[in-house]
């Protein structure tokens, strides 16, 4: 009896909407271009005239952020700017990473009958959703991330052969180490820091670094950095770091500190400059090397705009059926992006090799003077 009810009244709305629907249709048009309830369109009618737009806009990409990071900041408007030239109609909803698997899960589901792709937006959100969604329905891209393949979430840089593709932020740790000696032919140490909670700038460039450097007779320090713990507080474990460094080389000629991508440091250049007794600092993010007073001296590495760029079109490949996501591989910025900042070499007396120099994309004066930028001199631009 319920049941029959239930029937009747939903019966009886449909009935009543669709006489609605009919009664302000206008006269001037045929009945018979009413949307129905299952049509692509929707219609807006007004005193003379009827608007068509699609119930939903397609395509629609989630971005599921790992927290707040000007990284990421960076990252997401390359991608709006990417795709606002080539996809202009896609929508886009993004969503902080939820605190428990459970949550994450549920947000994946829901998204299955929304969304068409989902990007993952640094390396903390690209772990938790591939442990979860691994062979999903949504082809999955990863950005502003770490090397997948050392992370364990792949074994090749051919594909995942699944539903995920990924970018990398990485470069492999033997371009990193022949590029240093390029710099420093001499170098016989590298002090690196690391956030110590930041285990993908852990898993993915300080312990190869390690590995290939001293395989080479190159001393490596490690400088962690915990502002929860008094002994690893910037301040302290440079010096430290510094410290173990001069016990080999007191001048500090033959040494380099290498700041890797731990997003918590990259925004406390101007901190780690005060304490590095004038080593010579180069990152693993182009990003921080700039016109300002607070800018690492080199970088070598992958910026990123570059990395969100690689992701757009492997995003813009799959929403558009060109490729198949797992079948892309992981993408990886070749030749490095190179940015020297003149004025942070002459603060500390160092010498460029006019190598580097030809082939840095971006250049900064010593003045701060922007010289060539995305590899063309300013005057070009």
């Amino acid at each position: 009896m319920i049941e029959r009810l239930m029937t009747f009244v939903m019966s009886s709305c449909l009935m009543l909407i669709s006489f609605l629907a009919h009664a302000n249709w206008p006269e001037w048009l045929g009945d018979d271009l009413q949307p129905t309830a299952s049509s692509h369109w929707k219609a807006e009618v007004t005193e003379d005239s009827v608007l068509y737009s699609a119930k939903q806009a397609l395509p629609r990409v989630l971005v599921i952020v790992s927290r707040k990071a000007t990284s990421y900041d960076v990252a997401l408007k390359t991608l709006l700017s990417e795709y606002s030239r080539e996809l202009p109609q896609a929508q886009w909803v993004v969503r902080k990473l939820p605190s428990t698997q459970v949550e994450l899960t549920t947000l994946l589901k829901q998204a299955e009958s929304k969304v068409n792709l989902i990007y993952t937006l640094g390396s903390k959100a690209t772990v938790e959703v591939r442990n979860v969604y691994a062979g999903g329905k949504l082809p999955v891209i990863s950005v502003n991330a770490k090397d997948p393949v050392q992370l364990g979430l792949i074994e090749h840089y051919s594909g995942s052969g699944d539903n995920f593709a990924f970018t990398s932020l990485n470069l492999p740790a033997d371009v990193v180490l022949n590029f240093m000696q390029r710099f420093k032919p001499t170098l016989k140490s590298i002090g690196i820091l690391y956030a110590n909670t930041n285990r993908s700038a852990y898993l993915t460039q300080f312990l190869p670094l390690k590995r290939v450097a001293e395989q080479a007779g190159i001393k490596i320090v490690p400088i962690a950095v915990d502002e929860t713990m008094a002994d690893l507080k910037l301040d302290a474990a440079m010096s430290r770091g510094i410290q173990q460094l001069q016990a080999d080389d007191p001048q500090l000629a033959h040494s380099v500190l290498w700041l890797t991508g731990s997003s918590s440091l990259l925004s406390r250049v101007d901190e780690i400059n005060q304490y590095s007794k004038k080593l010579a600092l180069i990152s693993a993010v182009p990003d921080v090397v700039n016109q300002t007073e607070h800018s690492a001296l080199m970088s070598f590495g992958v910026s990123f705009v570059n990395n969100a760029h690689q992701a757009a079109i492997y995003g813009l490949q799959v929403i558009k059926g060109e490729i198949d996501v797992g079948q892309l591989p992981v993408g990886v910025i070749s030749p490095p992006d190179i940015a020297i900042s003149f004025q942070q070499a002459k603060r500390i007396n160092q010498q460029v090799p006019f190598v580097l120099m030809e082939m840095a994309s971006d250049v900064y004066g010593v003045n701060g003077t922007v010289i060539r930028l995305d590899g063309k001199p300013v005057k070009e631009r």
